[in-house]
């Protein structure tokens, strides 16, 4: 049976029914679930296909990353997530030791997964990243999805086989009661590293492949938060005279617990036995009880599709890139992966885009996994990178030195990897076709309605640049002078990103980068302006200019939001803009900013963000 919406509301459909949808979303994970949420609260009819039943054995990820938590702010979800469950006063601290009995080796100290600069209100963000586990945080996901009108999920259903007929995508999905077929405009990949999607399209991956065969331990300790003279924390890296060789995680921030025995490039298989030997090592003497509950071996990949898209077909999460989950890429990409794309395939769906603007899903997006998964790999080179020393554990003079050493030197090592603003809000789509290409930096001019300009004086504490002094930027500061100071080189095979272009995030507001936050005099941010649809940033904006590229835009049927700043908030936007009018796309990102265009450049803005080219306007 197929609802007015026609989506099925039945699990029993008769083989020769086709179920009519506009997106056929492969894979139920916290991707998947963006992705079909995002293109509902759009106003797109989707279908999500899910394997399981959705419940998480095991979660592989634990935390939301500002640009993350920057999107669930537009869908209305942070409050869920700030009470997800997780406890609001566990430590996040960062620790490095031998075991919880042993030697604490160092640490980095975090009041919140950032730092708590972002709950002064200090910050790049008006939103914090935020310690939520997958099996909390996918059922939030699945709650926003599944609120959506015209959005189905259809889980314990499996993806048989698919045919792009150019027109349109067909699907023969797998249920409990049989084979059902979908019609869809279009089918996106979101199922994972192993993706059946991706490999019946002959899509294949490169880079570094398999870097490590790891196994994760899941165990229940009610008594490993007073065990031993460690004091808590979330994240434990422990090593021994080996070197770095597991790490485990406070899921909860209770009595769940996750151990990564790291491994190495040669597949080992490890039962149970393996398992409590690594529990008892990191527990040391006096052990208090413990359940393993599930035992998961995996290998830590670095890989990037070739390709995004062929057709009507996409990828997006894993199925698109694999990392190693060194530094929290993964998940927080691939939900920014299925912001770019929703978007872009509610243009071609409404009818006003053109043929390339959804190429630019895999023109933005891929450049930033390569970064991306190239960074994380790199972290893992740093997670590693204390060396084997027999006397480690020695409870002598010399001993103690050697520790202090290891310790001092793999903290400041380990800081670009906990603080890395830079991947996380710092890639820029430079170049991408529906992007304006900018030639110089803007003045920092506020142009008034009757196209008199006002040279607007930047507040006091900001660099000799214009750049605002905050504490953030302190201890960002900080952070990156004690690693260029102290960090070991990890030696890595390739040229890694400066520590500056990783560690340090300065918003701007260039064509191509993520749109900056300013706090209105409302109580509102910026972001808040942004997700629907294009919105124009007007903060002293010529009027002729404001018609003509309002005109020329919505025109073309293009959702456009004209928000201009008021006077209390005008100074503020100009200078962090950098100009009278940004353009601003739905992903949040610009599009375009400037102060004067003429009626021929209005039309020319219009016809490069819909992605037109040549006649096609």
């Amino acid at each position: 049976m197929v609802n007015e919406a026609g989506l099925a509301v039945e699990t029993s459909v008769a083989e020769d029914q086709m179920i009519e949808t506009d997106v056929l979303v492969i894979g139920g994970g916290p991707v998947g679930l963006s992705l079909a949420g995002d293109l509902g609260w759009r106003g797109i009819r989707t279908m999500l296909v899910e394997k399981t039943d959705g419940a998480i054995i095991q979660p592989k990820m634990d935390g939301v990353n500002v640009r993350t938590m920057e999107f669930c702010r537009r869908w209305g979800l942070t409050d869920n997530i700030r009470h997800c469950g997780y406890p609001k006063d566990y430590p996040q601290d960062m620790v490095y030791l031998t075991s919880f009995d042993g030697y604490e080796l160092g640490r980095e100290e975090f009041a919140t997964p950032s730092g708590g600069a972002e709950e002064r209100r200090t910050s790049t963000s008006p939103e914090a990243r935020f310690r939520c586990p997958q099996n909390m945080f996918d059922p939030i996901l699945r709650d926003f999805a599944a609120s959506q009108a015209g959005v189905h999920l259809a889980y314990e259903c499996t993806l048989e086989s698919f045919v792009d007929h150019e027109s349109h995508v067909t699907a023969r999905i797998m249920q409990k009661s049989g084979v059902v077929n979908v019609r869809a405009q279009y089918l996106v990949g979101c199922d994972g590293a192993n993706s059946t999607v991706r490999q019946q399209m002959g899509i294949g991956m490169s880079g570094l492949g398999t870097l490590t065969y790891t196994t994760n331990v899941l165990f229940r300790c009610p008594g490993l938060s007073g065990h031993g003279h460690v004091r808590l924390g979330y994240r434990y890296i422990f090593v021994g005279p080996e070197g770095t060789w597991a790490t485990v995680v406070a899921i909860n921030g209770g009595d769940l617990w996750r151990l990564s025995i790291i491994g190495s490039k040669e597949k080992v298989e490890r039962g149970e036995a393996d398992a409590r030997f690594a529990i008892d090592r990191i527990l040391g003497a006096n052990a208090p009880a413990y359940e393993i509950l599930s035992i998961v071996p995996w290998a830590r990949r670095e890989l990037v599709a070739d390709a995004y898209h062929r057709g009507r077909v996409y990828l997006a999460g894993d199925a698109a890139h694999v990392t190693s989950p060194t530094g929290g890429f993964g998940m927080n990409m691939g939900i920014a992966d299925a912001v770019d794309l929703s978007w872009k395939l509610d243009a071609a769906l409404c009818g006003w885009s053109g043929r390339a603007l959804l190429d630019t899903y895999e023109t933005e997006r891929r450049p930033v996994a390569l970064r991306a998964v190239r960074e994380a790999s790199g972290n893992l080179l740093r997670t590693l990178s204390p060396k084997p020393n027999a006397r480690l554990l020695e409870p002598t003079y010399e001993g103690a030195r050697l520790r202090y050493e290891t310790g001092r030197r793999f903290a400041a090592t380990m800081l670009r990897e906990w603080y890395k603003l830079g991947i996380d809000l710092g890639y820029v789509y430079a170049g991408s076709p529906i992007v304006a290409s900018e030639s110089c930096e803007p003045e920092f001019m506020a142009t008034h309605g009757q196209g008199e300009k006002v040279q607007i004086v930047p507040p006091r504490a900001r660099l000799e640049d214009g750049t605002e002094l905050t504490t953030t930027m302190l201890r960002e500061w900080q952070r990156l002078s004690v690693h260029l100071a102290l960090g070991d080189d990890v030696g890595a095979s390739w040229s890694e990103l400066s520590p500056q272009e990783v560690m340090l995030y300065t918003q701007t507001a260039q064509p191509g980068a993520r749109a900056p936050h300013v706090w209105l005099a409302d109580g509102r941010s910026t972001l808040d302006w942004f997700g629907r649809g294009f919105v124009l940033v007007d903060a002293g904006g010529a009027t002729n200019t404001v018609k003509r590229l309002t005109d020329a835009i919505v025109s073309k049927g293009v959702p456009l939001t004209h928000q201009v700043a008021s006077s209390d908030d005008q100074s503020a936007i100009a200078f962090c803009y950098g100009a009278p009018l940004t353009l601003v796309r739905p992903d949040g990102h610009v599009a375009w900013r400037g102060s004067v265009l003429n009626e021929e450049q209005a039309a020319a803005m219009s016809d490069r963000i819909r992605g037109f080219t040549g006649t096609q306007a």
